[in-house]
């Protein structure tokens, strides 16, 4: 029964673990995607103002210098197809930003987001950077260790608890057994402590009542025995002068025996 409450719980611990820190560890998953994809928009659109108004020469530095300091890679599409900073191909994102439409899209080494300036008189620049897998996942690993850990530790914590509450209904049980045992092998003064939950300790009550009751009921029995025997005497003793006094040797005999 102990071993049985104890997986029960564990069981139990396990789903409810699971059904909590399964979405919170890909809600963590997607917070750090988006919080590397907000910081490389903003990093992104802090060109914006530069490539909008400067002159090709001075966006050249500018881009160069940010693809310097940034870890992501860095690009701008001019109008005239002139590609600035990182080396990278025009994309079908490029290719939309070009259009006018600012947007994001997951490619094969992350996520790539492109930003549509307009306000040029040669047309609309694109801003391209991607934001590498290893960037959206930093962190992630070690926040997911540490839930299961912390799940790890609920569980144990849970059947602990389980264990001890386990332990306080298995031992008035194993008690109450024990005495029930004892009074089987007429040991009348067997008699149990009551313990443990209110319907157990009502089940040790009762036990030590129908103890209690059987031992009336034995001196009871050994009382009319004992009374029978008293009121048979007389009359028996009162036969056996009868059969004694018979004139005939065997009738004498035979209701001599009969008595």
């Amino acid at each position: 029964m102990r071993a049985r409450l104890a997986l029960l719980v564990a069981a139990v611990s396990v789903l409810i673990v699971i059904a909590f820190l399964v979405p919170l560890a890909l809600l963590l998953r997607t917070a750090a995607e988006d919080r590397a994809t907000v910081r490389a928009t903003a990093d992104a659109q802090s060109l914006a103002p530069v490539v909008g108004t400067a002159d090709p020469e001075t966006v050249r530095l500018t881009v160069e210098q940010l693809a310097a300091e940034s870890a992501r890679p860095v690009s701008v599409f001019l109008p005239d197809g002139t590609v600035l900073g990182s080396s990278a191909t025009r994309t079908p994102a490029v290719e939309l930003a070009g259009r006018g439409q600012s947007l994001t899209a997951e490619t094969a080494d992350g996520r790539e987001v492109v930003i549509a300036v307009q306000g040029r008189a040669d047309g609309t620049t694109v801003i391209r950077t991607v934001v590498p897998r290893a960037e959206m996942t930093a962190g992630v690993g070690r926040a997911w260790l540490v839930l299961a850990l912390l799940g790890t530790l609920l569980v144990l914590i849970a059947l602990a608890v389980a264990d001890r509450l386990a332990r306080t209904l298995v031992r008035p049980i194993g008690e109450l057994s024990a005495v029930s045992h004892r009074l089987a092998n007429a040991e009348l003064d067997a008699r149990v402590e009551p313990s443990g939950p209110a319907e157990l300790r009502e089940v040790g009550g009762a036990l030590n009542h129908l103890a209690g009751r059987i031992q009336e009921l034995l001196v009871q029995e050994r009382e009319q025995v004992a009374d029978l025997s008293h009121r048979l005497r007389t009359p028996l003793t009162a036969l056996r002068l009868e059969a004694e006094s018979l004139r005939d040797p065997q009738d004498a005999a035979r209701v001599i025996d009969a008595v």
